[in-house]
């Protein structure tokens, strides 16, 4: 059974929130026409069994009481999807962050008597970050329940809502999805391990996007720096000089080997992101246990789905095995699914 893990859904209630506010785009692309039948459609003709919908847009362009109806009635429409379609669609929970006692109760609610498969965050909202402590009650409650994160990228635009094509991007004519998405995951991610999140609420199960995106190649530098701070203060302090550099290089490998050990605690998807180069860096950092399937559509459109799935299919390193878990067996796992 495939399972596409990062595949969106665009309810009416949404659609028409958005158009009120003359917001058109989401990380630059225009936000695409959708509806479940092109969803079924375009999984029929490409063997992918289920797609777990969410919604990449950020609900904060609303005051906080109606984001928070929004989020319900966008939560509603994903569980009818699922109801109808039992065997083909799950629905990650959308939250009103960055209201975190509103989201609390939401995903409270979606994840208890609504049937969701899990909670579908940003990488910030409004300027709250992934890892942030204000986050501590809501990740207290997805904790308690072993639940799934997915985190979708953003862009960082300071809290303001971006509602032009390239807010968020610094360099004119590069849309903010090019790039802008990878860096801001990366941000969260990094902002998780500083805040300790993955020990001390180590039951939730973080996926974040597109391969790990900026993650592997600055993976050195995702460590707690402070305990080596400390130990070079207190020999500067007690011995007057600064600490034999073997001893701060051997002090930075384990560093550096400890920021390796815990990004393993995150899962990550594929969408759009299976060029040879990028799975080499992704396999660098996780195991094959750790890798979903995700296309990103409808906004990666028909060929992003394509390029994706192929990706995976040619990929050398992959053994059949490895496949298998990508494409599904990883999926079925994280959400408690029946194994066929």
């Amino acid at each position: 059974m495939t399972i596409d893990f990062h595949h969106h859904m665009l309810p009416p209630q949404l659609l028409d929130a958005l158009g009120a506010h003359d917001i058109h785009t989401i990380g630059g692309e225009p936000i695409p026409p959708w509806k479940p039948e092109a969803s079924l459609d375009i999984m029929d003709r490409s063997t992918i069994a289920r797609a777990i919908l969410s919604v990449p847009i950020p609900l904060h362009f609303l005051d906080p009481a109606a984001a928070s109806i929004l989020a319900t009635e966008v939560n509603r429409y994903g569980e009818d999807c699922a109801r109808r379609w039992p065997d083909r669609f799950g629905y990650f929970a959308s939250l009103p962050l960055p209201t975190v006692d509103a989201a609390v109760a939401e995903a409270i609610s979606a994840l208890d008597e609504h049937g969701a498969s899990g909670v579908a965050m940003l990488s910030n909202h409004a300027g709250l970050y992934q890892g942030d402590p204000l986050l501590d009650p809501l990740y207290e409650e997805l904790d308690k329940r072993h639940a799934v994160a997915f985190v979708h990228p953003a862009v960082s635009t300071n809290g303001m809502y971006p509602t032009q094509p390239g807010d968020g991007s610094p360099v004119p004519g590069i849309q903010p999805s090019q790039l802008e998405f990878g860096f801001d995951s990366t941000r969260a991610v990094a902002n998780l391990l500083l805040h300790q999140v993955d020990r001390r609420f180590p039951n939730i199960r973080f996926v974040f996007t597109h391969s790990a995106t900026c993650v592997p190649s600055v993976l050195h530098k995702l460590l707690d720096r402070k305990p080596l701070v400390d130990a070079y203060t207190a020999y500067l302090r007690d011995h007057g000089t600064p600490p034999p550099a073997r001893d701060v290089l051997e002090q930075l490998h384990t560093a550096e080997a400890g920021a390796r050990q815990r990004i393993r605690w995150f899962y990550f998807d594929t969408a759009l992101s299976t060029a040879t180069p990028v799975l080499d860096a992704l396999t660098s950092i996780v195991s094959t246990n750790h890798i979903l399937l995700g296309t990103d559509f409808p906004f990666g459109q028909e060929i992003g789905l394509r390029y994706t799935i192929d990706g995976i299919n040619t990929y050398p390193r992959f053994t059949a095995d490895d496949r298998t878990r990508v494409l599904g067996t990883n999926a079925r796992t994280l959400l408690g699914l029946r194994h066929e």
